[in-house]
């Protein structure tokens, strides 16, 4: 991802406009690391380096022991689980309230995000498979679980954007944004089919998700300015943020499935995030002050709080995750602050100029007339 991917997409935003809660001291958690290749815990000092910050749905916000090797479990597929060994330290931790992980559009409701959980079973792993005769065993279930954590989120977007068109038929919404949410529905599903393959690969069975818990009702908000401010978190920034993050990655990537799949993702994501963009102009065209107010309060959140990644994945030497697909935290770090940067504060900050210009020009001429 070159800031001139950044720049594009803020063009290409902008041409389709036509012109997070405060983090307390903590809990006390555990916080786990790889082992180091000498096979001693870094001191508490040495692994705030690693663990402090942001983590997908938490914040470490301080190491406070030594660490110690302990036994934590892999991922389970349902066929048997097993273990490894990590240096796992004391730590404060705390959870921000109504945010979530940027992994494309998630599921939220009144309990947090919403994913599938995992299973052995047949259906949906669909695409090309990675080669993975050179890594090791321990390799392949770091890899396995964090492709598995991918599927299940780009499976839930599919209910996501299902639901986001619900909203936008209970707000009038014009039929090209109902077009796009349903294209952005069947995007997600093939993703979560390539996604899961990958995660097949790595896994050495195959993987697919269970029921989604939606729960005996679907919450659908005919509020326009609750709509636009998720509008903007989850579309306008998750899916910027993503998008840019797969290009990375893709470039990053020499396993020919999983460069493929990344850049997909990137091409598709930044079309979402134009859908979402686009979606937001129109809600603020239509439905005016509220709307702008809402947006300002997200815009000011953005500012305080940043971005928050998902969890780089960790556990395997670096050249064999990037080499695979994952990103690494120097690189996720400097997507975030293009992202941020080079493309949404810009086109947000040009939307409610906009607005507002459009309104005094209102306010004007009623008070002429």
């Amino acid at each position: 991802m070159s800031r001139m991917e950044a720049v594009d997409l803020r063009n290409r935003t902008l041409l389709v406009l036509g012109l997070l809660p405060l983090w307390g001291c903590g809990e006390p958690a555990t916080e786990c690391m790889a082992v180091p290749a000498n096979g001693e815990c870094p001191s508490a000092a040495e692994a705030s380096d690693t663990l402090l910050g942001d983590h997908c749905g938490y914040t470490v916000n301080a190491v406070t022991g030594e660490g110690e090797l302990t036994e934590v479990p892999t991922w389970d597929t349902g066929a048997g689980q097993g273990t490894r060994e990590e240096c796992c330290y004391p730590t404060l931790e705390a959870v921000p309230v109504g945010t979530s992980c940027v992994v494309g559009r998630p599921y939220i409701d009144a309990t947090g995000e919403k994913v599938a959980p995992a299973r052995s079973g047949r259906g949906w792993a669909r695409g090309r498979r990675p080669d993975v005769r050179r890594l090791t065993a321990a390799e392949r279930a770091v890899l396995a679980a964090a492709w598995t954590e991918d599927a299940l989120v780009e499976h839930a977007s599919v209910a996501a954007f299902a639901r986001t068109t619900l909203e936008l038929m209970a707000l009038g919404a014009p039929a090209e944004l109902l077009a796009g949410a349903q294209a952005a529905a069947a995007d997600e599903v093939r993703h979560a089919r390539l996604s899961f393959a990958l995660a097949s690969a790595y896994a050495g069975r195959e993987v697919e998700p269970a029921g989604f818990p939606v729960g005996a009702r679907v919450e659908v908000n005919a509020d326009p300015a609750a709509v636009a401010a998720a509008t903007f978190r989850e579309g306008c920034v998750g899916e910027t943020v993503v998008a840019l993050l797969s290009a990375r990655a893709a470039e990053a990537a020499s396993d020919p499935a999983a460069r493929g799949l990344l850049a997909l993702i990137a091409r598709d994501e930044a079309r979402h995030a134009e859908l979402a963009w686009r979606t937001l102009g129109w809600l603020v065209r239509t439905h005016g002050a509220p709307v702008r107010a809402a947006l300002a309060a997200e815009v000011a959140a953005l500012r305080e709080r940043g971005v928050r990644l998902t969890q780089v994945t960790s556990g395997a030497p670096d050249a064999v995750l990037a080499a695979h697909g994952r990103i690494r935290p120097h690189a996720a770090e400097e997507v975030r602050r293009a992202a941020v940067e080079e493309v949404i504060l810009p086109c947000v900050e040009l939307l409610l100029l906009q607005a507002a210009e459009g309104g005094a020009e209102d306010a004007s001429a009623g008070a002429t007339a």
